[in-house]
Formats: structure tokens, C-alpha cells, sequence
């Protein structure tokens, strides 16, 4: 018997997060068969009957009549293969960061598949026991954790094993006793401030015999409390949706706001998590410039993105003052997906090399390349998308392509001295060092390192950032960063004489104040750090403080006491900033 007319069976299939036309039939029992051929292959599929109403315009009427979704084969849940295994002697070393991130890399098959983070393990002794009691998967984990580690340290692997396994049992004995006849409040009805200072009273007993111990205790079972909600929240965006409502509270004591900043940083350790905040987006190299933009402070949502409402917020958090964990959390994903093999985007290789071009530019910061030697060392593997050596030619290959990717000397400087301090760098010191000071040689005078556009000021700020990160922080191999450092400062010095800088700032028709101000404001660290630059400032400031009657001379044309006094002080105050002064 054939359908009436007017009446058609639509089969769809499911893709991605929306559902495509794969043929219009005019029989149901049709329709039906070919969404039974075509399940095995799609992630769902569906029957929209659609009736087209008679003398109605062509209005039509459509019914989901049938719906079904490929049942995927479970797969069983076992750790995940690390590398490194951090080391915790003392059972605080089992909460901390990174602790908890070797937690999660480690047990992410079964985080993922229950829908709860690291903390929530360590702070809800009904979590901690589920998971301690989840087949052999904590057993098997701390095996492989305690191999990588006696490696390292030589110990028993089994006495290693013992003894990690008795401090986990520890901690969900210590979740037990932490609520046990204890009427704790709930962040929820109260906020989280208030949470905060009922926790304090209830740990006052503590804190009068060790402040110290109750600061600890305090954060403890503040985590407590928080995770008792947390895990009642499956879903990951859900629990950073909570996290970052408590958070929002601009008065919460820079303790409490570290607090939520650790839960938060556990959420966001799901790799799905981070792509979900990101939204839709059209390729990969797209997606690590939003991470960018959400590690920097800068990301503000797109309507094609449709990225929950929470990614903003998370991004004003992570470029704030609490931030810390949730940032390095973030930062290290980053690294990881620029350090990965996946292609960047659609279009040749020359295409996607420019688009490597401008997200390595986009890393450079002031003060050095964002992610530090973690990402310098990721920049450098990821290049290998476009290199077929492998090996130490393969990384000299990728290493000068990158380099040719910085448009100035001093954004290379910045670059190697980062990949020197880096692991990979470590094995190419010599090559990096000798690459180093070519460039630095190379220099006949400071516009051949930072940008010439550049005015004053900013030149020299960037001169003082390059300095800084060549000399200060970790030692870079065979004195690479005094020997670079002193060949900046003869050309920060060059500069200062040659341009007649001094003479242009120590103007003789201004006033001594503002001469004497200019000078100052030019002396600070920030602005000129190396030392024979400095001297010539520093010189000529003193010049000006040695002559007879200085503070009178400099108040001159003021007319009030007050103000005389106030602007004295402000100057020595700048001076004083500018380390010409004890």
C-alpha cells in the first residue's frame, strides 16, 4: 500500500552537533531500512516524517518519528602512560599543583568517564574511595608511578609503591574524619567570604597553637567543603561555571581566591574542557590564537564561536593576580598543542607556515616568549610539521626556519636564550650559543637589533627586557648570557652616546626639574638596565645633584612651602626607584 500523497520520510544523519539529509524516501518502511544500513557508520541517525497539508500554502507539518545512536563499544578504563612521575615525600606534596596535574594526565580515562577532577579525589572521601576501589586501576597507576621514580632515586619500586599507596589511603581517611560530626556550611547558601570565615572559627582552636598549621588546615577543609558541591556537578563546564560565581567576589582574601584558583585549574586540566570553552573553531591554528587571547586576559566571545559565557570570565581570571594555576595549567595545554603534529589549518604548506609565522610573533612578549623554554621547545618540535628530517638535523633545520619566522635580532636573542634554558635546547648548546652571538656580532649598532621605528622610550624598554632575560634567571650554558649581556651593553651605550640622548633628555633650556625628572624617569630599571648605559645616566644625574643649592634651584618658580615640599619628595621617591639611592 503506498503512502498519501504529500507524505515523505526525511533520513538524517548525525555530524558533529547537527544532523544532515542523507536521502528523502517515500515509504516509512524504506526510510527505516536505510537508517538500519547507514547506523553502523554514523554516530546517530533519524526519521523526520513530513506531511504537506493540502490547500494550506504548501504548509507541511514535520514528526521525528525515530531517533537512534550507535552504541559505542565501552573501553576499558586504565592509566595513561607519563614519562616523568613528580615526587611527594610528605603527604602536602600529595595536594600540590603538581601533584595534582600528574593526578589527572595519569587517571584522565577515569576523571573523564565519572566526571570529577584530581581535588575532588583527594578532598571527597567518598570519590577517593570509589576510585580506590575502581578494579586495579589506582594499584596499577601507582606501580608505573613508583618504576619511573625509583629509576630516578634508586629506592625499592615496590617499598616506592607501598608507600604512596598508604599516604592516598591517608588522605581519604583525613576527607572522612574532615566532615565527620561537623555541621560545615555550604558556599551555595552562604557565598563563599562567608564560607571562609566559618571555616576560620571552626580551625581557631588550631591556629592559636600553630598560625601557620591553621592556614593549612583552613585551605584543606575549605577544599573540603567546595568539593562536596563540586561532585555533585558531573559536567566540567558546570563546576567552572560554580567555581568562577564564587570567584567573582572582588573582596575574597588572596588565600581563599588561590583556593578556588587550584579547583579551577583541575577542571580546566580536561583536554575536552579547554576545546569546549573555546567553541567551534575552524582549525587548529585558529583555536591557538583564542588560547592566546583566553591565556592573556583578551578573549571576548564571537557569536560563530558560541563559546559558553563562562571563557570570558576565565580569561579575566587567568590574567589576574589568582590566577596562577589556571594559567599554568592553560599555558601548558597551549604548549602541547604547538608542540603537536596535527595540521594547522586547510591550504599548502607555505600557507600554513605563515600562519605559524604570525602565531610565534604572537607568543613574543616584552618580557620574553610566552610559556618561557616550555614553549621556545614546543615552537621548535612543532616546526617539524613542515620539516621530514628527524633528528639533531632535523632540529637544525626546524631551529633556523624559526628564526627566520622573527623579524628582529632581539626577538631571536629572546628566542634562543629561551630554547637554551629548555630541555632540547640542553642538547644543542653549543649550536644555539654560536647562533646567539653571530646575531649579537652582527649588530653594528641597537637599531640592527630591536625595530628602528621604534621611539625612544619603547627601544629602550625593549633593550632592558632583552638584557634582563639574557642575565637574570637561570644560567644560560658557558657564560652565554654575560658574554651576549655585555655586547647589548655596548650597544645600549653606543646608542645613548651616539644619538646624543643625554643631550636631547638634559635639554639646558628647560628647568633643572624637568631636566633632572627626564634624566630620572629615563634611569629606571625598566627603561635602561645595562650597567655602562646606566653609568652614562647615572653620571650626568649626578652632575646635576652635586651642584651647590640643588634642591633650591630645582623647587625654583613654585611658589608655596607645601608644594616645594611635595615635589622634593616625589623627585627623591623617583630616584630613589630608579636604585640611584639605598
Amino acid at each position: 500500500m503506498s503512502e498519501p500523497r504529500g507524505l515523505s520520510f526525511e533520513v538524517q544523519y548525525l555530524k558533529d552537533d547537527h544532523w544532515l539529509t542523507e536521502q528523502v524516501c517515500r515509504k516509512e518502511e524504506d526510510a527505516r531500512a536505510l537508517a538500519a544500513r547507514i547506523l553502523p557508520t554514523r554516530p546517530g541517525v533519524r526519521i523526520i516524517r513530513e506531511f504537506a497539508r493540502p490547500g494550506r500554502g504548501g504548509e507541511t507539518v514535520d514528526t521525528i518519528i525515530y531517533t537512534e545512536y550507535r552504541q559505542e563499544p565501552k573501553r576499558a578504563i586504565a592509566p595513561v602512560p607519563v614519562e616523568e612521575a613528580h615526587y611527594c615525600r610528605v603527604q602536602r606534596e600529595f595536594l600540590s599543583f603538581d601533584s595534582r596535574v600528574l593526578i589527572s594526565r595519569v587517571l584522565r580515562q577515569y576523571l573523564d568517564e565519572k566526571g570529577v577532577t584530581a581535588s575532588e579525589l583527594l578532598h571527597n572521601a567518598n570519590e577517593a574511595k570509589r576510585v580506590l576501589n575502581f578494579e586495579a586501576l589506582v594499584p596499577n597507576a601507582v606501580t608505573r608511578i613508583a618504576s619511573l621514580q625509583s629509576k630516578e632515586t634508586g629506592e625499592d619500586s615496590r617499598a616506592r609503591r607501598d608507600v604512596i599507596l598508604a599516604v592516598l589511603e591517608e588522605l581519604r581517611q583525613r576527607a572522612e574524619r574532615a566532615v565527620a560530626n561537623r555541621v560545615l556550611p555550604y558556599p551555595k547558601e552562604i557565598g563563599f567570604a562567608a564560607t571562609m570565615r566559618q571555616v576560620d572559627e571552626i580551625t581557631a582552636a588550631t591556629a592559636q597553637a600553630s598560625p601557620e598549621t591553621a592556614a593549612e588546615e583552613a585551605a584543606y577543609l575549605g577544599k573540603v567543603i567546595v568539593c562536596r558541591d563540586l561532585v555533585n556537578i558531573r559536567g566540567l563546564l558546570g563546576k567552572a561555571e560554580w567555581l568562577m560565581d564564587l570567584a567573582s567576589d572582588d573582596t575574597l582574601p588572596a588565600d581563599d581566591a588561590a583556593l578556588l584558583d587550584q579547583l579551577l585549574a583541575d577542571v580546566l586540566g580536561a583536554p575536552d574542557m579547554v576545546r569546549d570553552m573555546l567553541g567551534r573553531q575552524p582549525d587548529l591554528v585558529t583555536a591557538l590564537n583564542r588560547m592566546i587571547d583566553l591565556v592573556g586576559g583578551a578573549f571576548e566571545p564571537q557569536p560563530a564561536e558560541m563559546s559558553p559565557p563562562c571563557t570570558a570570565a576565565i580569561s579575566r581570571w587567568v590574567a589576574g593576580p589568582h590566577g596562577n594555576e589556571t594559567r599554568a595549567v592553560l599555558l601548558d595545554f597551549l604548549r602541547r598543542q604547538v608542540r603537536g603534529t596535527q595540521r594547522l589549518s586547510h591550504g599548502e604548506v607555505p600557507q600554513q607556515i605563515g600562519k605559524y609565522r604570525a602565531l610565534v610573533n604572537r607568543l613574543m612578549r616584552p618580557d620574553g616568549l610566552l610559556g618561557g623554554p616550555g614553549m621556545a621547545e614546543a615552537v621548535l618540535m612543532g616546526y617539524h610539521r613542515f620539516v621530514e628530517q628527524g633528528g639533531a638535523e632535523g632540529r637544525r633545520l626546524a631551529l633556523d626556519a624559526v628564526l627566520q619566522l622573527l623579524p628582529t635580532g632581539a626577538e631571536r636573542l629572546v628566542y634562543l636564550a629561551s630554547l637554551a634554558r629548555s630541555d632540547v635546547g640542553a642538547k644543542d648548546a653549543a649550536a644555539i650559543a654560536a647562533q646567539s652571538m653571530e646575531i649579537a656580532n652582527r649588530a653594528d649598532n641597537l637599531n640592527d637589533l630591536v625595530d628602528r621605528a621604534l621611539p625612544l622610550k619603547p627601544k629602550m624598554e625593549a633593550s632592558a627586557a632583552l638584557y634582563r632575560l639574557l642575565t637574570e634567571g637561570p644560567a644560560l650554558p658557558d657564560d652565554l648570557g654575560d658574554r651576549l649581556g655585555s655586547r647589548l651593553d655596548d650597544l645600549v651605550a653606543a646608542y645613548i652616546v651616539d644619538g646624543r640622548v643625554i643631550e636631547r633628555l638634559d635639554d639646558p633650556v628647560a628647568t633643572l626639574r624637568v631636566r633632572a625628572t627626564r634624566l630620572v624617569q629615563f634611569a629606571a630599571a625598566e627603561v635602561l638596565a645595562s650597567p655602562k648605559a646606566r653609568r652614562i645616566v647615572r653620571d650626568q644625574i649626578i652632575s646635576h645633584l652635586r651642584q651647590p643649592n640643588f634642591d633650591i634651584k630645582f623647587v625654583e618658580g613654585l611658589t608655596t612651602e607645601a608644594e616645594k615640599a611635595a615635589v622634593l619628595r616625589n623627585f627623591y621617591d623617583l630616584l630613589n626607584r630608579a636604585q640611584f639611592m639605598s
